[in-house]
């Protein structure tokens, strides 16, 4: 009995022993200047963690706030990003501010100041800065935009605009430079494209077709429409103060 004693006695002090530890490292992989992993959860530090330094995600690194450099096939933020990302697709819950190379896709769920290359860049709130993609989403940017397809924001946006077609679906301050169509709810600036619409316009609009509700500024296209003015149908020219 006495050996059963002693036994169970040395197992339980083996026990706590072991679970001290396990918290004990919990709380020191709270952050780490080095992440690795293979794909999350299998990595170092856990999906929880924060990385301020270097993460070498593998497949796929998933962890908390990153900053530094983050390099992997796909590396995932819960929080915050501020550094620069290579990978095939990024991807942060949180504000991101830095460089963002993704392959396939840039996603970022909050603010954002970046400078984002990748097939499709998407930004779910107020955005600044650089974006170069085939498709380019935001809730507002204010910077330069190049797409091969389309640049997409849902709200007031500033800047340079280039693509086959601009959409912004609320008021646009800059230059917009459409292959096929630059469009705006409220367009304040120079719009060039094959064929230029807009609810309202202050500035200049050029293209084969420009077509607006009402303009104070200058339309040059072989179809000018201006829906409020005297002459609502211009050929070449038309123009509204």
């Amino acid at each position: 009995m006495k050996k059963y004693m002693i036994a169970a006695t040395l197992c339980l002090a083996a026990g706590v022993g072991l679970a001290e530890p396990a918290r004990t490292d919990e709380r020191s992989w709270a952050w780490s200047p080095i992440g690795i992993g293979i794909a999350a959860p299998v990595q170092l530090p856990f999906v929880s963690s924060d990385v301020y330094g270097l993460r070498l995600g593998g497949l796929l690194g998933l962890n908390n706030d990153v900053y530094g450099l983050d390099l992997g096939l796909a590396g995932v933020e819960s929080g915050r990003f501020i550094g620069a990302q290579a990978a095939a697709m990024t991807w942060a819950e949180g504000p991101a501010y830095g460089l963002q190379l993704g392959a396939l896709a840039n996603v970022v769920g909050d603010k954002a100041i970046v400078a984002q290359f990748g097939c499709a860049n998407v930004i779910w709130d107020d955005a600044g800065g650089v974006q170069f993609g085939a498709v380019n989403y935001d809730a507002d940017f204010t910077g330069l935009q190049c797409a091969g397809i389309i640049n997409w924001n849902n709200a007031a946006s500033y800047g340079l605009q280039f693509a086959p077609v601009n959409a912004n679906q609320d008021e646009f301050f800059g230059w917009a430079f459409g292959a096929l169509v630059n469009y705006s709810d409220k367009f304040r600036g120079f719009g060039c494209g094959l064929i230029n619409v807009a609810y309202e316009v202050t500035g200049l609009q050029l293209g084969l077709v420009n077509a607006c509700d009402r303009i104070h500024g200058v339309q040059f296209g072989l179809v000018n429409l201006i829906c409020e003015s005297r002459l609502p149908i211009m050929v070449l020219a038309n123009a509204w103060f």
